[in-house]
């Protein structure tokens, strides 16, 4: 049983404004401290759900997909799905943002497991970057 506070102690003005927004207020939201509802609802509402970031919807959910597959946490997975098929994500999309997250993961496990030394593995991408870009200046056509 979850620990939670009186939904009765959830002020007005806030609890108007998260129904409006997501049609009542969710049962998590009455498992936060009375002083960190508003923060985490402003968090939501002004980041996460805003289309006024440089990130639009669907690339912040693909992200939180990825992050949430990861942790791993099975209610924020079930979450961030939904928001990002809200936000116009495919299946495909919403495979690949997984997919990204372990490959991430993989690569991070064996860089750290075997110790590659930061200093060469600075160097190497600084190289592959400029590769690239050289690549990309040659026009179209020209893989990458």
């Amino acid at each position: 049983m979850p620990t939670t506070n009186n939904p009765k102690d959830l002020p007005a003005d806030l609890k108007k404004e998260i129904t409006e927004a997501l049609g009542f207020v969710p049962s998590f939201i009455h498992t936060l401290p009375p002083t960190e509802q508003r923060l985490f609802w402003g968090l939501m509402r002004d980041f996460q759900m805003s289309d006024k970031t440089a990130l639009n919807g669907k690339t912040k959910e693909l992200i939180g997909l990825g992050v949430a597959s990861q942790i791993p946490c099975h209610y924020c997975v079930l979450f961030h799905t939904e928001a990002a098929r809200l936000n116009g994500a495919t299946e495909h999309e919403l495979q690949e943002a997984i997919f990204m997250a372990g490959m991430t993961r993989l690569g991070s496990t064996v860089l750290n497991g075997v110790q590659v030394d930061q200093n060469t593995f600075d160097k190497e991408l600084r190289e592959i970057v400029a590769h690239i870009k050289k690549q990309m200046a040659a026009g179209p056509g020209v893989k990458h």
